[in-house]
């Protein structure tokens, strides 16, 4: 082989070498897009994922608030219903004792 034979084969080795580390740099370009584009989607459907459970979370607890709160209120409207009870019972007594003493007070008087 000749001088000029080997020179133009090593331009034509270096041009080919040239060419496939472009290819390589443009698909190395591709990939990094492409698992950027996966990663953003996966934190996208984390996030959409985390909103859900998030609401399911407070849909619950405040469905546990309601039934903990209709519990108080039952329990108090029982205590407020005893109370009325007691004080109706114990109406004719407190009529019949005011009335002495005001009886008696007359007759002191």
């Amino acid at each position: 082989m000749e001088k000029a034979e080997i020179l133009r084969k090593i331009k034509e080795i270096e041009q080919k070498v040239e060419e496939e580390i472009k290819a390589a740099e443009e698909e190395a370009k591709k990939k990094v897009f492409a698992a950027r584009e996966t990663a953003r989607q996966i934190v996208e459907d984390a996030e959409k994922e985390a909103e859900k459970i998030k609401a399911d979370i407070l849909e619950k607890t405040k469905a546990e608030l309601e039934k903990e709160k209709e519990k108080i209120r039952e329990t108090r409207l029982k205590e407020i219903n005893s109370i009325v009870s007691k004080g109706q019972e114990r109406i004719d007594e407190a009529v019949d004792y005011l009335y002495k003493e005001f009886v008696r007070m007359m007759e002191y008087a």
